[in-house]
């Protein structure tokens, strides 16, 4: 298909003649036109809407970036692409809750890890950090898209380091300090953000006040934003850090979403069945618009000292419980590693084995070299979540998914959570129905967000598509090879452009910065 951009300029034969000339281009640029119009014709589909209803059998027309008309035995236009999909399921594109795309978005344009399983969108700026100043960021977007859209919160985190002096930031911040952050939030908010969100488990945001983060949320909600929080404490005390955010939106008015929903150690395993129902419960009578997503995965990644929460790093007995309840030295992968490369993708039992360290020596021994430099911060993998929990919490109608992954992701989750939900839960599992999958992974991520013309499959609405198999459709990626792409996604659209075609990235670029408006 001709598009008007790609059009190679060339000096026309008119033997002088200027008139035939302008005639010329202007005949060139109509029928240039013409084609762009004629755009795509998805014949036997079955569409699931993103509404949660039922697939029903159908065509979709695209004219340019928006779906046009959906109906049954739709006619071919002239000129126009048809793609007979044989039966496929069509979907709108899903909408990741948490992404790190941002880290690589601008080296890596093709963003394949996430559209290759079907994301469209990617919401970034996640556990307290965003880039900023968040206007450059995404201009920078404008002007060299994406393969997939790219909506952006502010980070909570970011904003402390901003005004916060970098070596005494571990604290509590003063009145004039939250003063500072709340100018720049504007700012950032102004640039398009979607709303706040924290990290309350990193540094520098696990040192601040709950008042802290209220004041700054009824900034957020004053521009009709949402709050979403890594929270205080995955572990021993997540359900006091659940009945935290609840205040966070009890008090500033504002939703507020746990992300990348977990009960993280054993100690609380089964917590889903006799605690969290009562937490949505206690939430919606306080007047709390309670929201939440999920990744598909009983291990998590982070940095190696997340897992001592009272920053006690180096007392062998601390360390040995932290180790304990994140699964054991054997269920803890080292995923990147700035002093050793060569350890990556090894356990921490079998580090401490080459080093003729106990696990916990190895521990300390990595937890000091970010002493010498911060850069030097191991990223683990840590398996010590429990299956039936991450069951329950995939399988609840108002809990969105997510992956919380990179374009270039040690986690298997940066290229499988999307597939592996509609494959191991839906289709094997049955632990929930596919319509409600679907729901799940658009229009309530995109009513979450607060997109107006994404999410479902509408006339009028942006042709974000996904077209796959759901007989086949499943997730490839392992701990050994991260990186591997899924089956059963077969055509990837953005904006009405085929950003994967057949199962293969295309190269195509169709991706729109979202701003809140």
């Amino acid at each position: 298909m001709f598009r008007l951009g790609e059009q190679q300029t060339g000096r026309l034969k008119t033997g002088g003649n200027v008139r035939a000339w302008v005639f010329g281009i202007i005949a060139l640029l109509s029928f240039s036109v013409t084609l762009q119009a004629a755009d795509t014709l998805l014949k036997n589909v079955v569409i699931y809407d993103g509404t949660g209803a039922v697939g029903r059998a159908g065509d979709v027309r695209i004219h340019g970036d928006r779906i046009t008309e959906i109906g049954k035995n739709l006619k071919p236009k002239p000129g126009e692409t048809v793609r007979d999909e044989k039966g496929m399921a069509i979907a709108p594109g899903f909408i990741d809750m948490h992404s790190h795309a941002d880290g690589e978005i601008l080296e890596d344009l093709d963003a394949e890890n996430s559209t290759r399983q079907g994301i469209t969108t990617v919401l970034v700026g996640q556990d307290g950090e965003s880039k900023f100043p968040l206007a450059n960021f995404l201009d920078t977007l404008d002007k060299t898209p994406a393969a997939l859209n790219v909506a952006s919160m502010v980070g909570h985190g970011t904003l402390r380091e901003q005004v916060m002096d970098a070596k005494n930031r571990l604290r509590k911040a003063t009145p004039e300090e939250i003063a500072k952050m709340k100018e720049l939030l504007a700012q950032e908010l102004k640039a398009g953000a979607f709303g706040l969100s924290t990290g309350l488990e990193y540094d520098p945001g696990h040192f601040a006040t709950t008042e802290e983060l209220i004041d700054l949320s009824k900034l957020a909600a004053a521009n009709g934003g949402f709050y979403i929080s890594h929270v205080r404490d995955e572990g021993n005390n997540v359900f006091e850090s659940y009945r935290e955010i609840v205040e966070i939106g009890k008090q500033a008015k504002i939703p507020v979403e746990i992300t990348h929903i977990k009960l993280g150690v054993p100690a609380v395993w089964g917590g889903t069945t006799t605690r969290m129902p009562q937490v949505f419960k206690d939430a919606k009578k306080d007047g709390v618009d309670l929201r939440a997503d999920v990744y598909p995965y009983t291990y998590w990644q982070s940095n190696l000292r997340v897992i001592i929460l009272n920053r006690d790093y180096y007392n062998p007995v601390a360390v040995e419980k932290a180790l304990e309840e994140s699964g054991g030295a054997d269920h803890i992968w080292i995923t990147g590693y700035k002093p050793d490369p060569s350890v990556v993708g090894e356990t921490m039992a079998e580090i401490a084995k080459a080093w003729g360290l106990s696990p916990v020596e190895t521990y300390i021994k990595m937890a000091k070299m970010i002493d010498v430099d911060p850069e030097n911060e191991a990223s683990i993998m840590a398996q010590s979540m429990n299956e039936d929990d991450v069951r329950w919490f995939v399988s609840q109608p108002n809990i969105a998914f997510c992956s919380d992954g990179g374009l270039k992701d040690r986690h298997p989750r940066g290229a499988g959570s999307f597939p592996k939900v509609l494959g191991r839960y839906v289709r094997e599992q049955k632990a929930l129905p596919l319509e409600m999958a679907i729901h799940k992974m658009t229009g309530l991520a995109a009513d979450h967000i607060g997109l107006k013309d994404r999410g479902y499959v509408k006339e009028g609405y942006v042709a974000d598509l996904v077209v796959f198999d759901p007989a086949t459709v499943a997730d490839k990626s392992t701990i050994e090879k991260p990186q591997e792409p899924p089956v059963g996604i077969l055509d990837v659209m953005v904006s009405g452009e085929l950003v994967v075609a057949n199962g293969k990235v295309t190269g195509a670029h169709s991706g729109k910065v979202l701003r809140k408006k």
